[in-house]
């Protein structure tokens, strides 16, 4: 296989991970069958191999790969700082004081779904 080939491969495996990403948040959300998010779930982890086996092989999959961890970080970060404040602010608003709304579930979707988002847009912005 090509070296063309190869980059190639990897970033169709980025682009179905990140719909992958969402419709498995979406399905979570909506409260879809289990099987759309058995499908989702399963499409995401052979994307995230495909991904994990190639990552530092060159330069530019290197580039999209730690753009991609840097959202990701700042997303778990900026997710664990404001979640609360959030969960606040929606509490006055509806005023009712729920239990937990913003469960901590959501921490790995959030750093896939920005994961993808910045991978993403550093490879928008590489090949513009």
């Amino acid at each position: 296989m090509t070296r063309d080939k190869r980059t190639r491969l990897y970033l169709t495996a980025a682009s179905m991970g990140f719909v992958a990403t969402i419709l498995m948040v979406v399905s979570q959300i909506l409260d879809w069958p289990d099987f759309v998010a058995g499908l989702s779930v399963g499409v995401l982890l052979v994307s995230l191999v495909m991904l994990l086996r190639r990552r530092f092989r060159d330069e530019y999959i290197e580039q999209l790969w730690n753009s991609g961890t840097g959202f990701a970080v700042v997303a778990v970060v900026a997710t664990f700082a404001f979640a609360p404040f959030l969960e606040g602010f929606l509490d006055g608003v509806t005023r009712s004081a729920r239990d937990q709304m913003i469960s901590p579930e959501f921490v790995g979707p959030i750093a896939l779904t920005a994961f993808f988002v910045g991978f993403h847009l550093k490879w928008l912005r590489s090949s513009l």
